[in-house]
């Protein structure tokens, strides 16, 4: 069977909403390359596709997804898209190969399910089938989240996981300790992906799946908070943190471009949560915060 290469290329704060639509589109999979600064400053998303009629259809719904971003406050940037046919087990190998074992932190090492890999005794180990659902590990937001985390679960906590995706922060943060995760994702495509994962590290007693928007579907109040999403859909959600938490509860905030930090520090002031840690990969930022500390000001 042939199959197409679609690769488009878009700005960074704007490559997971067009992964998403590729999704939509029904690609089994999205590799995402973010570019390294100062040689440039857009991501490049690699999917695959039956080389069929529907080819073209696909194409033109996604140039239509670019011309749209605008009115999602996304900047598209210098936007292409290119088609390249190609063999079913060429691609296969190249989708693969793009997601080997990482070692993120001090002790987290996530591993694709189909590596061998013997990981040390202090280690933690995160087993992952990517599918169709983002969170492999590889993208800077997901890195920064799981950073965090590793610095936050000591043990026994509750934690809310909101835009769970493929599950990968829900896992770390059960194997790092926590006694509870509400796993929320507003795609509902997303489940069925993160369950496997969940079931394939062998969690699912401590990790509650379900699809909702955001902590409108959680119950209670939670120790840590963490939330791996776009800028604009945290930003609404940073009023409604503060009752959700526990006494000295923490939030882990993820997806925020280093020329958003200010806005969401300065946010996050506002309704009592002060940064305590902010952490950088490449041009993203993510911020763990609490109620109650002195905050203080990002490197842009």
């Amino acid at each position: 069977m042939k199959w197409v290469q679609l690769t488009v290329t878009i700005s960074p704060e704007a490559s997971e909403a067009v992964a998403n639509q590729l999704f939509d589109l029904d690609a089994p999979g999205v590799e995402i390359r973010d570019a390294q600064p100062p040689s440039s400053q857009s991501a490049t998303l690699i999917s695959h596709f039956p080389m069929d009629d529907l080819v073209g259809d696909r194409v033109q719904k996604v140039q239509r997804f670019i011309d749209s971003l605008p009115e999602w406050d996304l900047p598209a940037g210098q936007a292409s898209i290119k088609l390249k046919a190609i063999q079913d087990t060429d691609w296969t190998e190249e989708w693969r190969s793009a997601f080997p074992p990482q070692k993120i932190g001090n002790r987290i090492i996530v591993a694709p399910t189909w590596v061998k890999i013997v990981p040390e005794p202090s280690d933690v180990l995160v087993r992952l089938d990517p599918g169709m659902a983002f969170g492999t590990g590889h993208h800077p937001t997901t890195r920064l989240s799981i950073r965090l985390l590793e610095k936050t679960i000591k043990g026994n906590e509750i934690v809310a996981d909101i835009g769970t995706g493929s599950g990968i922060l829900s896992i770390s943060a059960a194997k790092l300790g926590a006694v509870r995760i509400d796993a929320v994702d507003l795609d509902e495509s997303t489940l069925p992906v993160a369950a496997g994962n969940l079931k394939q590290n062998d969690v699912e007693s401590v990790v509650r799946l379900q699809a909702g928007n955001g902590l409108d579907s959680c119950s209670g109040k939670y120790d840590v908070i963490v939330a791996n999403i776009l800028t604009k859909v945290l930003l609404p959600m940073i009023p409604e943190l503060p009752q959700s938490l526990n006494l000295d509860g923490k939030v882990i905030l993820s997806g925020i471009t280093a020329q958003e930090a200010a806005q969401v520090v300065k946010t996050l002031n506002m309704h009592q949560l002060f940064p305590v840690d902010i952490e950088r990969d490449e041009e993203w930022v993510a911020i763990l915060a609490r109620m109650g500390e002195q905050s203080f000001e990002p490197n842009a």
